[in-house]
């Protein structure tokens, strides 16, 4: 390259003269012009060393920050690989920190949720429509590992209360109280259900019959039959909620805030055993509205070993309170004949 292209080159690359003013520049490359004319360098031989010398620089250049992203590709692909490797030699030691600081605050959060989005509920009704089901088919073989029964395992019989509390202010233990439920029959139901037709037919319009096939409740309601059927009804909006309220009104046990929008109206004329399902909430009530039936409240599988089952008699009007997360309520054949008609909700 000879002398003239080293000092071209120290101009480029010397930092302090890449950061000198353009006059500067440029008076240094006419003294290495002038300099070229003196050892016998015409104009035409320095334009040509002049642009070598700059194609070089730039090849450099190039050369150099294509290393310098090749080295910063590697080192951020062997960052990652070390987080990733690091992330599953302790994912099982993460999952359950997260997991047990996690548990104790999802009750409360969902509860303040609830709370929060009452108003907004209220003001448009219509929005408890996007709600979907979290499963459409439940498991009936998903057991809990290693379950704490000990709630469940102290307790001998279902007592009966006669000044009930909010359940926030009772055990966890099962027990049911005479309410001040007036008797609902079919025909409240039905003058019910007439005077909020179009209510009741968009926004709730199925009632699973004898767990196998759904009707309409114009069907249930409506049109009189003598057959002898299991109907459940479920009811999962707002609107239906507070029709309801009407004349099943909030029962005493329950707190004021909480209650979930999710219920069931079970209407049984057959006669025959049936569990009752499972609520949203784990904190479950049943409310006898109209004729009396034996219940038996079984322990869930993975307490079937420590805590054993109860039995209950539900007469008009009584009100069981369960904890479903241990026992599973069943209702049995009992001597009366009457249609049973029952109201099941929840509390979180």
């Amino acid at each position: 390259m000879g002398l003239l292209g080293q000092k071209i080159l120290l101009i480029f690359h010397n930092p302090m003269r890449m950061n000198q003013s353009f006059k500067n520049y440029t008076k240094s490359v006419q003294g290495l012009k002038k300099e070229c004319a003196e050892h016998g360098i015409n104009d035409e031989e320095f334009k040509k060393l002049y642009l070598e010398t700059l194609e070089s620089v730039n090849k450099n250049e190039i050369q150099k920050t294509t290393r310098n992203k090749l080295y910063a590709k590697k080192r951020k692909l062997l960052l990652i690989l070390v987080l990733l490797l690091v992330t599953v030699c302790s994912f099982k030691y993460i999952y359950n920190n997260i997991l047990c600081n996690l548990q104790e605050f999802i009750y409360p959060g969902l509860r303040l949720i609830r709370k929060i989005s009452i108003p907004f509920i209220s003001l448009f009704p219509a929005l408890t429509e996007l709600y979907q089901e979290p499963c459409l088919i439940q498991n009936p073989f998903f057991t809990i590992v290693d379950m704490d029964c000990w709630p469940c395992s102290t307790v001998g019989n279902v007592h009966k209360v006669l000044d009930p509390q909010p359940v926030h202010q009772q055990n966890t233990a099962p027990f049911i109280y005479q309410s001040t439920q007036p008797k609902l029959d079919m025909n409240v139901l039905r003058d019910l259900y007439l005077r909020n037709r179009d209510t009741f037919d968009k926004e709730s319009s199925k009632i699973l019959m004898n767990n196998n096939f759904y009707v309409s409740p114009s069907q249930v309601l409506v049109q009189k039959t003598e057959d002898k059927n299991l109907y459940i009804w479920k009811i999962n909006n707002i609107n239906i909620a507070r029709i309801l309220r009407q004349i099943i009104p909030r029962a005493k046990v329950v707190p004021k805030f909480g209650q979930s929008t999710e219920r069931y109206i079970i209407i049984d004329s057959s006669q025959t055993t049936f569990r009752i399902p499972d609520t949203e909430c784990n904190f479950a009530f049943l409310l006898s509205l109209n004729g009396a039936r034996a219940v038996t409240l079984s322990p869930a599988e993975e307490c079937k070993h420590q805590c054993k089952s109860l039995k209950v008699d539900l007469k008009e009007s009584d009100l069981l309170w369960y904890n479903w997360w241990y026992w599973r309520p069943v209702v049995q054949q009992s001597n009366d004949n009457t249609t049973f008609i029952a109201h099941v909700g929840s509390y979180c």
